[in-house]
């Protein structure tokens, strides 16, 4: 069963975001807010990692889920919105460009978004940063004024980067993504899988262009 993990215990900025761990090979999954609240990917959805138990430890109910912003449509960070749209209409927020690998099971529930775009759903904006590499349609979500950057499979902690070698991903496609990210003020990184970086995430991302340049 994934755990829990209360950020706001660690970061005062962070005081509105749970995280739900993944299991095995499985997306975290965060959750901003409480009513009209956000999730940033939906994990793999399988009996190991099961999405509803953990809404519910959180208080959530099925009116709750106003959104669910996936940074790309790879299984293990789609997978769970299946499960998710069972009991709950949320706007499903993906790229144009990965938005084909999904759109048929979302009618008009499907919101396909391009670089630059707001999603104001749960306590602050987000800023839709297209970041191709890892697939064609990859993105990040970035909080200018809290310095928050959800990173899904483009960059993770300790300088580390996705893979590029898939169907859709692309080398020069991650340099150029991660050299984009090195331009912004991120105090805190959320990363599809593993823990966050708490302070001076930027280090890390700085640390992940260089390692993908050379």
């Amino acid at each position: 069963m994934p755990r829990i993990v209360d950020l706001g215990a660690s970061s005062d900025r962070l005081r509105d975001v749970s995280l739900i761990l993944g299991e095995g090979l499985c997306s975290n999954i965060y959750v901003l807010g409480r009513r009209g609240a956000l999730m940033v990917d939906s994990g793999v959805g399988n009996s190991m990692n099961p999405v509803w138990p953990q809404l519910r430890r959180l208080g959530l109910g099925d009116e709750d889920i106003a959104g669910v912003a996936l940074t790309h449509a790879h299984h293990d960070h789609v997978g769970g919105l299946l499960r998710i749209l069972e009991r709950a209409s949320p706007r499903v927020y993906i790229h144009r460009l990965d938005a084909a690998y999904i759109a048929s099971s979302l009618g008009p529930l499907l919101r396909r978004v391009e670089d630059g775009d707001l999603i104001e759903v749960g306590p602050w904006p987000l800023r839709v940063l297209w970041t191709p590499g890892h697939t064609r349609g990859s993105i990040c979500l970035y909080s200018e004024s809290m310095r928050i950057l959800f990173s899904g499979d483009t960059v993770f902690p300790g300088g580390h980067y996705g893979r590029y070698d898939g169907e859709t991903g692309s080398r020069e496609d991650m340099v150029n993504s991660l050299k984009r990210l090195t331009a912004l003020d991120v105090e805190v990184m959320l990363p599809g899988h593993g823990m966050p970086v708490l302070e001076d995430a930027w280090m890390h991302i700085r640390e992940a262009y260089l390692k993908a340049s050379s």
